[in-house]
């Protein structure tokens, strides 16, 4: 009657609990308020930015320039002309310019500069995502840490009936002289360190609950109730953001190898210089004039040639560096892989054990507490079945916890 009234008690509290929240919850909220995320905003303007300055290369570009000279010597004729007195220029010069360029055809180089801006942002995105992606592991030991310190709690609610209820008959033979007092005071002894046992697992819970919702940025106390996951079927298929890093470094290296040989290739663009000053073209007018003078221009690269050579060798270079961090990276995630899987392997058939010893271990206490109340055996005895039965019930719930702590770690790992 009083494990039905505390059942009944239990299911009340879940009822009245104040909220129920699941482990995808956690992930989304933890992700959504760790401090990093706010780099991906940033990430995406410095694209846009970088982006606007590429493509302003289009743009006719104008540089404004005003200067004044003086020279120790003019060009001057050589000969005197009869009746013609041709007037010696100034020593001291002075002109106002603006050269005005527009591009024509760049081979390429400001569309090469805009990807890399893309890729560039792309590539220190889902360097951010990689940082995300730890924090599931991290929740994950709280969230299930808080699952089990529960359950541990709800086992010491049913042990604590078995004592009180041991109790109870030692009483009854304490009154009869059947026992001595010391009997007694043994079950009691052990009620008591259930209840330090209480108090660990309530200051436990607390100090999980009080991390996760540091993480996740919720008000969650000892009374919200967390969803326990379903046992989850994992596939093969690897989607970690570090082999999306990889590909995406390779992008990266793809784009520079274009920017380098851009730089050797042919530019076409017209140019136009208009101005003020003294002379003007006309050397022969010692006086302030207008001048302009405009056309196309062919500019052909050749020192570039010089280290594209090199250029290119160290970018194949980093290309195979990345492909050994891939390579690396696959043969760390196998392993983890390969040594998580048989452990849930062997938590499964941990478990299938388990039941079978709570099995034996509740019949051995139902009979341990009919031989206690004629008289057959001694609290002693009782209270060690008991505890045997109560440490059956800890171990499995132990490997329960386990068994989801590692499958939702392993989905983590492989980002599934």
């Amino acid at each position: 009657m009083e494990k039905l009234k505390y059942i009944f008690l239990l299911f009340i509290g879940l009822i009245n609990a104040q909220e129920t929240i699941t482990l995808e919850q956690c992930y989304q909220w933890s992700r959504e308020n760790y401090p990093l995320i706010k780099k991906q905003e940033l990430i995406k303007k410095a694209e846009q930015y970088t982006t606007e300055n590429a493509l302003k290369g289009w743009l006719p570009q104008v540089n404004i320039t005003a200067q004044a000279t003086y020279q120790n010597d003019v060009t001057q004729f050589p000969v005197k002309l009869p009746n013609v007195n041709v007037e010696p220029l100034s020593k001291d010069q002075y002109k106002v310019f603006a050269d005005v360029s527009q591009t024509i055809y760049d081979g390429g180089n400001i569309r090469n500069q805009k990807n890399l801006a893309k890729i560039q942002s792309e590539v220190q995105t889902i360097q951010t995502e990689v940082e995300l992606d730890k924090l599931k592991e991290r929740i994950n030991q709280l969230y299930f840490g808080i699952l089990q310190t529960n359950k541990q709690w709800t086992q010491l609610q049913f042990t604590k009936l078995d004592i009180k209820e041991g109790i109870k008959k030692a009483e009854a033979q304490l009154k009869n002289g059947v026992i001595f007092r010391s009997n007694l005071d043994v079950l009691k002894a052990e009620l008591v360190k259930i209840e330090q046992k209480e108090i660990e697992l309530q200051a436990i819970k607390q100090n999980f609950v009080q991390m996760l919702s540091y993480f996740i940025k919720k008000n969650i106390d000892e009374n919200t109730q967390l969803e326990t996951p379903e046992k989850i079927l994992l596939t093969k298929n690897n989607n970690r953001s570090e082999l999306k890093l990889f590909d995406a470094q390779k992008q990266l290296l793809e784009t520079q190898r274009k920017i380098i040989n851009t730089k050797n290739t042919p530019k076409l663009g017209a140019f136009f210089q208009g101005g003020y000053g003294k002379p003007g073209f006309n050397m022969l007018k010692n006086e302030f004039d207008l001048f302009y003078i405009g056309g196309i221009r062919l500019n052909i690269p050749i020192s570039g040639f010089y280290t594209q050579k090199n250029d290119l060798a160290l970018l194949e270079n980093q290309s195979q560096e990345i492909e050994i961090q891939r390579e690396n990276f696959l043969f760390n995630q196998n392993f983890i892989e390969i040594q998580q899987r048989n452990d849930l392997e062997k938590i499964q058939n941990l478990i299938d054990k388990d039941n079978e010893l709570i099995e034996l271990r509740k019949n051995i206490k139902t009979a341990s507490l009919a031989q206690l109340e004629n008289g057959v055996i001694n609290t002693n005895d009782y209270l060690r079945e008991v505890t045997a039965e109560e440490q059956a019930i800890l171990t499995k719930i132990t490997h329960e916890i386990q068994y989801l702590l590692t499958q939702y770690n392993l989905k983590a790992q492989l980002n599934n």
